[in-house]
């Protein structure tokens, strides 16, 4: 969950790497929350949910199985056409992987 103490410092990461992209940032609280980021800029909305796992995961679909309940909290927020949905996965031996979030599934990108 992300309110335990050791999450915390990886969403103050995530935020900091969306200021560095121009976003004004804002975090939410609280591990029923389906957003823990939200990034605005002059042309998007950009929704981030944020996890911390402590060893690498090995592809897409263990991020599908893993997540499905964390995405499809995060696809239930807002509608395609207002904002980008984003999963954010801190692994401490690799860093961030970054996925887009769409209606039907999940997509790995790479620096958002």
């Amino acid at each position: 969950m992300t309110t335990c103490p050791r999450a915390r410092p990886v969403e103050f990461e995530a935020r900091d790497i969306l200021d560095a992209m121009g976003y004004h940032s804002l975090r939410f609280n609280g591990a029923k929350s389906p957003v823990n980021l939200v990034g605005i800029d002059d042309q998007e909305v950009l929704l981030v949910q944020v996890r911390r796992e402590r060893m690498p995961i090995p592809g897409i679909r263990e991020v599908n199985a893993r997540y499905r309940g964390d995405m499809d909290l995060l696809r239930g927020v807002g509608s395609p056409r207002c904002c980008k949905k984003e999963l954010w996965v801190y692994s401490g031996h690799e860093g961030f992987h970054y996925y887009e979030v769409f209606p039907g599934g999940l997509m790995e990108i790479g620096q958002p």
